[in-house]
């Protein structure tokens, strides 16, 4: 009896620790269902644990096979081994063949429709001699505008100024 309460302790706690995450999902009726019953084997009350373990064992192998909660899905079937030893029920499952008649068929996936995308038509090239500025009009929106680019008076272009070079810029200028 001790065992048992050992592996009831074991369940109470991940059931605690887990119920506001794990409690709409299909297998934590399971849980719940196990829990009791091994209270009600520990208390010497009569309890249904040669039905429940080898409908928990599909539940808590389905916790397992999703990766996101394979580690307490371990834990489950740990536990629920642990119970399956002390009480010598087995929970090796028999199915029982299922006719072909009460197979629900299964619709194949929709891949949807293959869209075959229009080419876009090339824009006239930029002349060199304008370049594009973004100006504000009166309602906030953004309207591009052309303007000649300034020429100083011997017709040269303006030079840009040099930023001062620090220690980073020198690491990274190699990248650029």
């Amino acid at each position: 009896m001790e065992e048992i309460r050992a592996v009831h302790s074991t369940l109470h706690l991940i059931f605690h620790r887990n119920k506001n995450q794990h409690r709409r999902a299909k297998w934590w009726k399971w849980l719940s269902i196990l829990k009791r019953a091994t209270l009600d084997f520990a208390r010497g009350v009569k309890s249904h644990l040669a039905t429940v373990i080898p409908r928990c064992y599909i539940a808590f192998s389905t916790v397992v096979a999703d990766n996101q909660f394979s580690t307490l899905g371990i834990v489950l079937l740990a536990a629920l081994a642990r119970l399956s030893k002390i009480t010598g029920i087995s929970h090796q499952l028999k199915m029982q063949p299922v006719s072909k008649a009460k197979m629900i068929p299964v619709a194949k996936e929709d891949l949807g429709e293959r869209i075959h995308r229009i080419d876009p038509v090339p824009l006239a090239p930029i002349k060199a001699s304008k370049v594009s500025k973004v100006s504000k009009v009166s309602m906030g929106s953004k309207v591009a505008t052309e303007e000649p680019t300034e020429k100083l008076k011997d017709g040269s272009k303006p030079t840009k100024k040099k930023k001062k070079k620090n220690a980073i810029d020198d690491l990274f200028s190699g990248l650029f």
